[in-house]
């Protein structure tokens, strides 16, 4: 069992109990230092052709992800595809977005609390120190 310690400015300090299992779940995956890339060679460390085109721009990975929900109302109303190829009824329900630090919103709502979001952050840090 892994003992973590919390506190916020809302609340007084508690320990809170986890299992292993829970907190690796928990946890980003971190690769280990054995498995990280390394250019130039494949997995058996043969020299290998770089993937990179000279020229080709690098796209950078944004802070945020958006995915919009939409409904497929068509579906749900049982209406025939065949025949309605103009027919596009899905209605925008809302967007779920995802921020690089984990954090999850829809539309604009936490779909997990600062303490769960906490926790996570602790046990990512004591599972990359295993």
């Amino acid at each position: 069992m892994l003992f973590l310690w919390s506190a916020t400015a809302a609340a007084t300090a508690q320990t809170v109990q986890i299992s292993e299992q829970d907190c690796s779940d928990l946890a980003r995956h971190v690769a280990s230092a054995d498995v990280n890339y390394q250019p130039g060679v494949d997995v058996d460390g043969n020299a290998v052709a770089p993937a990179d085109l000279d020229g080709a721009g690098q796209i950078p990975a944004p802070d945020t992800i958006t995915i919009p929900l939409t409904l497929d109302l068509a579906s749900r109303l049982g209406i025939p595809a065949e025949g309605n190829a103009d027919y596009l009824a899905r209605p925008v329900i809302g967007d779920v977005v995802v921020t690089s630090d984990g954090r999850v919103t829809f539309n604009g709502m936490p779909l997990t609390s600062d303490a769960q979001h906490e926790l996570a952050q602790k046990c990512q840090r004591i599972v990359r120190t295993r």
